[in-house]
Parts: structure tokens; C-alpha cells; sequence
């Protein structure tokens, strides 16, 4: 496949780092063996000190359409080289962005699929263009969307987890809004405005802050009340008496 994956861009003066998807020719699909890649230049990035903010964004017109399938007889057979191969790359980009310490943000254009919506999922945050769309296809293809639906599964409903996955059908932007896949829509012509305002109201606040807050809700849904409680009293606390970054 012709070209980088992607491209890393960094804007020290606002403390933003940005990946992006550059295939806008093949509408940004990317394979297996790239993941590994894309996830470690997103916690890289979101790991120095001087970044406040990760984007993830795309050239062309769409996201990603997804992973680019395994060529005819080079797919792996066994159950081994089956997770090695394709699960365990995909999986841990999704545990890279939830690993990453300051906050991730999907900027979605145009569609989304499969493993690019998911990616949006796993975001902390999503802003979308109001021509975005997303979908899983998987199951045209009998494949159990698993791996997605697992990006997904504390940011959207069960219920419509299973509509998108089951009926194969797109979501506009503003259906994933509702739904809790995107946290914000713009539109197409203002999507840079939107983000710049954005990130803007983020890369104004200390580091640490933006960290303690990832955290937090990174760990507290998955606890007890009485758990969550004092780990937000323990981060905070953290956050107060830390130097200002």
C-alpha cells in the first residue's frame, strides 16, 4: 500500500498534537500491521508533558472506511495467529486511547466504518461534521463486530449497539449525537472552527487537571459508589497540591 498510514502534527505553542490519517485515496483504511503504529504515536504523543490534547483526524473526505482485509491465503488460519495477527493489534488501540493521559479527540468527516468507528467510540471525546455517518459493516460479511462493539460498550446503549450492528446501517451525525458516539456536531464548513474553539477550552487548563479528570472517569463507571467517591477525593487532592503545568 502506497504512502505512510499517517502523519503526526504538532502545535507546541497550543500544546495540541494531532494524528492523521493519509490515504485519502483508499479512504484511509489501514492495515493490520499499521495499528501497532498508529497506536503507539497517539499514546507517545498524549505521554509528553508539553501535550495537552491528542487529536485524531483525516485527509480526504471520509474518517476511515476500516481495516484493509487480509490479502486471499495470507489471512492467519489458526486460533493463535488469529488473535496475534488481528485481535490483539486492534484491541490495543482502543486500550491505547483509554492508556493515553491527557484526553483523545476524534474529528470525523464524511464516514466512519468498522474500525473507524469504533475508534470514534474509544475517544474520550468525538466532534463530527454534520455530513459524518457511521456504521458497522461487519456482519455483511457474517463476522461479529466483537472487537467494536467492545470501543462502544460504556458509550452507547446496548439497544442501539445492536440496531447498528445487526441492520448494517449508517448513523447520521446528528443520531450519533443522541446516542452518545459523538459528543459534538459542527458544521462541514466550520468543523476546523469548531475544533479550534474546542481544544481552545481545554489547552487553557493545567495538565494535570485535564489528566485527573481522564482518570477519573476512565476508573470511577467501573467501580462502587463508595469507591468512586474516594478515588475522586484522591485525585482531586492529587490535582490541588501538584505544581501547575
Amino acid at each position: 500500500m502506497e504512502g505512510n498510514a499517517f502523519t503526526i502534527e504538532e502545535d507546541r505553542t497550543r500544546h495540541i498534537a494531532t494524528v492523521r490519517f493519509a490515504r485519502p485515496d483508499n479512504g484511509n483504511r489501514v492495515t493490520a500491521e499499521e495499528l501497532p503504529a498508529i497506536g503507539a504515536a497517539i499514546h507517545d504523543l498524549g505521554s509528553r508533558k508539553d501535550v495537552k490534547l491528542v487529536l485524531i483526524r483525516a485527509d480526504g473526505p471520509h474518517f476511515t472506511l476500516g481495516r484493509v482485509p487480509d490479502p486471499p491465503g495470507k489471512a492467519p488460519t489458526t486460533a493463535l495467529g488469529i488473535r496475534n495477527g488481528i485481535v490483539e493489534p486492534i484491541l490495543d488501540v482502543y486500550a491505547t486511547v483509554r492508556a493515553t493521559p491527557v484526553p483523545v479527540v476524534a474529528v470525523v468527516q464524511g464516514a466512519a466504518k468498522g474500525f473507524g468507528c469504533a475508534l470514534t467510540g474509544a475517544c474520550d471525546l468525538a466532534i463530527a461534521s454534520d455530513n459524518a455517518t457511521f456504521s458497522f459493516p461487519e456482519m455483511d460479511h457474517h463476522l461479529p463486530p466483537t472487537l467494536a462493539i467492545s470501543a462502544v460498550l460504556h458509550k452507547v446503549s446496548p439497544k442501539r449497539i445492536l440496531h447498528m450492528v445487526y441492520t448494517r446501517e449508517e448513523v447520521s451525525a446528528a443520531d450519533a449525537l443522541a446516542i452518545g458516539l459523538v459528543s459534538q456536531v459542527a458544521p462541514r464548513a466550520g468543523l476546523d472552527a469548531a475544533v479550534d474553539a474546542f481544544a481552545a477550552k481545554l489547552t487553557d487548563r493545567n495538565r494535570a487537571a485535564l489528566c485527573g479528570v481522564k482518570e477519573y472517569m476512565g476508573t470511577a463507571l467501573y467501580a462502587d459508589p463508595h469507591t468512586a467517591a474516594r478515588l475522586a477525593a484522591n485525585l482531586l487532592s492529587t490535582v490541588f497540591s501538584s505544581p501547575k503545568e
